[in-house]
């Protein structure tokens, strides 16, 4: 078992058995004792962590002293937190399951940074991906999902796939290891216990088989997933076009395709979609230009011919930059307003005719200017106009679409709007043969 075990890291690139230290997330269960045996009898640097998740009262006290005394028996230092299970659990907002994973991986990647251990290993073997294949069926997950648990994610190796339970539990009689049992394993609370316990042997009845049978079929899928990636990589290349800060996406290319829902799935779940949220951009597709959907940190709106797709700002619609008069003369703008301001005499004047750059009477600019998000029913005096005249309406004329709009901003003088930016100057302070100093605003791009 040795033999198979350093092959599969090997075969696999798990790590540098030579010169890599492995951190071990160790339970004290049949599967993660073997886990560090092999470690052991390989003559592989590594550390423990143990969690006790205080589910179980006395017995994930006696985990923790088990584990304790493992690591006494290899003489390699372990790391032991404690966790109240189902308070992290309501003040996350997350079932008992999830909760106990998230906090065990925190734990395993604050040791990976502190101690600079560049991998952590954990306990999975086969029979654990077959109960991952069978549980993502039941979610309706997507061809990943059905490729089982992978051997390698970033830092984190399970380099215990290539066994099965029998083997495990062999190695254990023969070795003589000792190991925790955790008897919530055997009650059905779970949803992967009932798969474990309920499932998975009722298959065994119709064929014995069964669990060889599905690892065959994720190894088939892994491949498949592969090919899968390269079409739907080759697809998003070709069809995604960055302009002006934006994504965006013609949507003929994506009907054309022969499989447009899948492909427009796996571009939008790329940038925070869920599956249903990509169903309604789907059927939105041949509906009427102007609808808008939201991830976390993207948007995609739904344009006349495309899709564009941007990046959430993290401020708010009303949050604003205030520039003093101060801040001006001394040059202390800060960079987030994108402007550079600069005070000239009228005799040195030589006006640049280009939306970037505006120019006011300094004396006449009623500070702090304020720069800030439009909002509806804004009105401002256009450079050259008679009347006023609404911003919404300079924006339609514009041409622009939903989401550029949301992206314009203005600069206000008091209450006066003086600059749609990079769009439209105003009227409001206007340089004239009186202006003694020049208020000069660069838009910079």
């Amino acid at each position: 078992m040795l033999k198979k075990f350093l092959q599969f890291i090997s075969d696999n690139q798990l790590f540098d058995i030579k010169n890599d230290t492995v951190l071990l997330g160790v339970s004290g269960g049949p599967d993660s004792v073997v886990m560090a045996d092999l470690f052991f009898r390989a003559k592989i640097r590594f550390e423990i962590c143990h969690v006790n998740f205080n589910l179980r009262g006395e017995d994930s006290v006696a985990d923790m002293e088990f584990v304790k005394n493992l690591c006494e028996k290899y003489s390699v230092h372990g790391s032991f937190y404690s966790v109240d299970t189902k308070e992290y659990a309501r003040k996350n907002k997350l079932s008992i399951e999830m909760a106990a994973r998230n906090f065990r991986y925190s734990k395993f990647e604050e040791i990976s940074l502190e101690k600079k251990i560049p991998y952590i290993a954990v306990a999975h073997h086969g029979g654990d991906a077959v109960e991952t294949f069978l549980l993502n069926l039941t979610r309706g997950a997507g061809l990943k999902g059905l490729t089982g648990i992978r051997v390698k994610n970033g830092k984190i190796i399970r380099p215990l796939l290539c066994f099965s339970r029998y083997e495990i539990m062999d190695y254990i009689e023969k070795q003589g290891l000792s190991f925790r049992t955790d008897k919530t394993n055997f009650e059905n609370d779970y949803t992967r216990n009932k798969i474990r316990n309920q499932i998975i042997p009722l298959f065994e009845t119709i064929n014995p088989s069964f669990k060889n049978n599905v690892a065959l079929t994720m190894k088939f899928l892994s491949g498949a997933e592969k090919i899968y990636e390269n079409a739907v990589s080759f697809q998003r290349e070709k069809i995604i076009k960055k302009e002006d800060g934006f994504l965006k996406i013609n949507i003929s290319d994506i009907e054309k395709f022969c499989a447009p829902e899948i492909l427009l799935f796996e571009i939008c779940s790329a940038y925070g979609f869920n599956r249903t949220q990509t169903d309604e951009i789907f059927l939105s597709l041949s509906s009427q230009s102007g609808k808008l959907f939201y991830s976390s940190g993207y948007q995609i709106l739904k344009d006349r011919k495309e899709l564009i797709i941007s990046k959430l700002k993290p401020q708010s619609i009303d949050s604003q930059i205030e520039i003093t008069i101060s801040d001006v003369i001394s040059g202390g703008v800060e960079k987030a307003s994108n402007l550079e301001f600069t005070i000239i005499e009228n005799k040195d004047f030589s006006p640049q005719r280009d939306v970037k750059t505006v120019y006011y009477d300094f004396n006449e600019v009623v500070f702090p200017l304020k720069i800030s998000s439009w909002h509806s029913g804004d009105v401002f005096l256009p450079f050259g106009a008679k009347g006023k005249k609404k911003i919404s309406d300079l924006l339609t004329d514009k041409k622009l679409n939903l989401v550029e709009k949301q992206r314009v901003r203005v600069l206000r003088s008091g209450e006066k709007i003086i600059w749609v930016i990079g769009l439209r100057a105003s009227n409001y302070f206007r340089v004239t043969d009186k202006t003694k100093k020049i208020l000069k605003i660069t838009l910079i791009e």
